[in-house]
């Protein structure tokens, strides 16, 4: 009887500090921004919205941001690098039912379905100087 008990009190430490270890491991980056590419596999293809994963590629050189949200909803972005022209995610928007909101804000581009209470709204920001282009996408749902 007391080797039987030695055995289950041995088996259930060991899942305490294995299940201690995996909540640490995953809980510690779980606030922060993840910065990856498509050959990253694991963060592209569990991080990666399906909206911004099939998002047109505008130029060769681009990079995806995700964010858990910490409170506010979670966001997924790309970002291009080298990018002139931005009307193939504008078409590409319009495309997944997106409308452009009239905002006087000439930092960012916002998309929304107006048919949809409490949409999925996108940016779209393009800084013509840089080149740089981001669409990013903030989960509401």
């Amino acid at each position: 009887m007391l080797k039987i008990l030695k055995w289950v009190t041995a088996a259930i430490i060991t899942v305490l500090i294995l299940g201690w270890l995996f909540v640490w491991l995953v809980a510690s980056g779980i606030d922060e921004t993840t910065t990856y590419t498509e050959n990253d596999f694991f963060s592209y293809h569990t991080l990666t919205d399906k909206e911004i994963e099939k998002a047109p590629r505008i130029s060769g050189d681009y990079y995806f941001k995700s964010h858990p949200g910490d409170g506010y909803a979670p966001t997924n972005t790309i970002i291009f690098k080298g990018a002139s022209n931005v009307e193939p995610l504008r078409v590409y928007l319009k495309k997944l039912g997106y409308t452009r909101q009239r905002i006087d804000s000439e930092a960012a581009e916002t998309w929304i379905k107006p048919e949809q209470v409490n949409s999925d709204i996108f940016y779209l920001y393009a800084n013509a100087t840089t080149g740089e282009v981001e669409l990013s996408k903030l989960l509401n749902n």
